[in-house]
């Protein structure tokens, strides 16, 4: 009985901080803090009948006007018939957060930019859906950024998010019950 009774105290000492500010926590993560994450992430392969792709190099910018991630990222394409191409992708998408799994994901992705030297324009536009397709894929099922169980306070606050926001070129990620 004592036991429990001192693990309930240590329980509640632990808690007694996060009560005084309402349950809730800011998180600040920089955006050089995502891009090692990020770089963790690539290279990203993929290979089809129609074309073989490989994105590297990506990189990340924190969009605060429109409170949204971009990651644009290096393009090796070759598609049927011989085409081959390097150049660039970019995306854009927020984070949403996955409290099962205390991890933050791109999410509502959206190609803004494709561009492949030495290919037809005819080509890149057939290519365009592939691409899209790979890359936002890929970076919905790796997260972006995952919360460390073995941080007490982490741990404690990743069933509920409150707020994401992008600021100084950081994410701010509020959470709490």
């Amino acid at each position: 009985m004592f036991m429990v009774f001192r693990s309930v105290l240590f329980f509640c000492t632990l808690l007694l901080p996060l009560w005084a500010v309402g349950l809730t926590q800011t998180l600040v993560f920089s955006e050089d803090e995502l891009q090692g994450r990020l770089n963790d992430l690539t290279p990203i392969q993929k290979q089809t009948l129609y074309a073989n792709l490989v994105l590297t190099d990506a990189k990340l910018n924190l969009l605060e006007k429109n409170n949204l991630i971009e990651i644009t990222a290096f393009i090796d394409a070759t598609v049927l018939g011989g085409f081959h191409g390097t150049g660039s992708v970019t995306v854009q998408g927020s984070l949403i957060y996955q409290n099962q799994q205390g991890a933050f994901y791109l999410d509502q992705a959206k190609l803004t930019h494709l561009h492949v030297d030495q290919m037809n324009p005819s080509v890149v536009a057939q290519l365009k859906p592939l691409v899209e397709d790979v890359m936002i894929q890929s970076l919905k099922q790796k997260p972006i950024y995952q919360l460390d169980n073995n941080d007490m306070r982490q741990a404690l606050l990743k069933g509920t998010l409150k707020e994401i926001t992008i600021s100084n070129k950081q994410v701010h990620v509020t959470l709490g019950f």
